[in-house]
């Protein structure tokens, strides 16, 4: 008893602390483990296209667009992964955000463009990962991780299924709101524990890398202005990379402010998962030729690592049944916090109630002794 009542102390304190920061973490969470789905759902005029046999060429379809933005650099080009989807063309727009431009593989024409940060689904991720406040947010993100960790051991050992099972697992449906509220807090609590430890753990450790990553990131230089030469068509270039790995699907090519001569043709090979490739083809684009081949059959171990971390925090090693799942399990905070306010509102009355009838007692008692 004496270890317990310290127990639910921490447990409850923390809870009311971080409750409304973990509910906006955990809840935007569900909403975007499908968000490449929900985005094209909402966005048909931007993504879906009706396939028409032959494909543009990719020199064709960034005309447009640098007809349309002539003075704004290309940062990337994201090719389509299915018959019907656009090919998104990334460049820097002059208030120094990234303006994606989506384009349709077989007319070439413009379909429509967008800032990624002020879409739906792009504001749920800054939401996510660092409440929209920047690298301060995703510190208080990966702190936010950290307790909710010990949130969880705390309530674990809380759970009366330790003393009896059958108890620790029943929800008396019939009882009293504050009863029912309980029940549900614990059952809840314990079932999801082990999916709620692994988010916590790993959204911390994603945040640390986030962080690390942007303060051990060199100065920004200045801007390099590229050879006054026309660089060699971007069809040749990708043919040229596809030579050099003809087994690795094409998927982005990204530019360099930095190195204008430089493009990257970032590859998946057919062993890797798009979003944990890491196999590329850099070439000078001015002279065709192909700088470095980096074909990643088994990743450094850091990366290996951080690929496992993010496949346990994003549902994937279980495929769509496991991404399903994390879409409830991103709901269970909310229902822990609405449970367990209702729980400590019940425990501050129930001590009040004591407290007021010790007060009673002491008072009778005097009262007796003096008469």
């Amino acid at each position: 008893m004496k270890i317990r009542q310290p127990i639910v102390t921490i447990h409850g304190a923390i809870g009311i602390a971080i409750g409304l920061l973990l509910t906006v973490i955990s809840l935007t969470g569900s909403a975007i483990v499908f968000h490449q789905e929900v985005d094209r759902a909402i966005n048909p005029s931007l993504m879906r296209v009706v396939p028409q046999g032959k494909l543009a060429s990719l020199d064709q379809m960034i005309a447009p667009v640098q007809a349309a933005y002539p003075n704004f650099p290309l940062q990337s080009i994201r090719f389509p992964q299915t018959p019907n989807g656009s090919y998104q063309v990334t460049i820097k727009a002059q208030d120094g955000e990234n303006l994606d431009t989506f384009v349709n593989p077989y007319t070439a024409k413009i379909l429509g463009s967008r800032k990624w940060e002020r879409s739906l689904m792009g504001f749920l991720y800054e939401l996510h990962y660092k409440l929209a406040l920047g690298q301060v947010g995703t510190a208080i993100v990966g702190a936010t991780g950290l307790l909710f960790l010990l949130i969880v051991i705390t309530g674990t050992m809380l759970w009366t299924g330790w003393r009896k099972l059958k108890s620790g697992f029943t929800v008396r449906t019939a009882a009293p709101l504050p009863l029912l509220s309980y029940d549900i807090h614990q059952v809840g609590g314990i079932l999801s524990s082990t999916f709620l430890l692994i988010l916590a753990v790993t959204g911390a450790m994603l945040s640390y890398f986030v962080l690390l990553f942007g303060l051990n990131q060199s100065p920004p230089v200045a801007k390099v202005l590229p050879p006054a030469k026309q660089p060699v068509a971007l069809s040749e270039l990708l043919r040229k990379a596809d030579a050099a790995m003809p087994d690795g699907k094409t998927t982005y090519v990204v530019f360099d402010e930095a190195q204008p001569e430089k493009i990257t043709v970032s590859k998946q090979l057919p062993h890797e998962l798009l979003r944990f490739a890491l196999s590329s083809v850099e070439l000078n684009q001015y002279s065709g030729k192909v700088l470095k081949v980096n074909r990643v059959v088994e990743p450094p171990p850091m990366f290996k690592f951080m690929i496992a971390i993010g496949t346990l925090h994003f549902g994937l090693f279980g495929g769509i049944y496991t991404r399903i799942l994390y879409v409830f399990i991103g709901l269970i905070p909310s229902v822990l916090l609405i449970t367990g306010l209702v729980n400590w509102k019940r425990r501050r009355w129930l001590m009040a109630r004591r407290e007021s009838a010790s007060q009673l007692l002491a008072d009778e008692t005097q009262s007796n002794r003096l008469s």
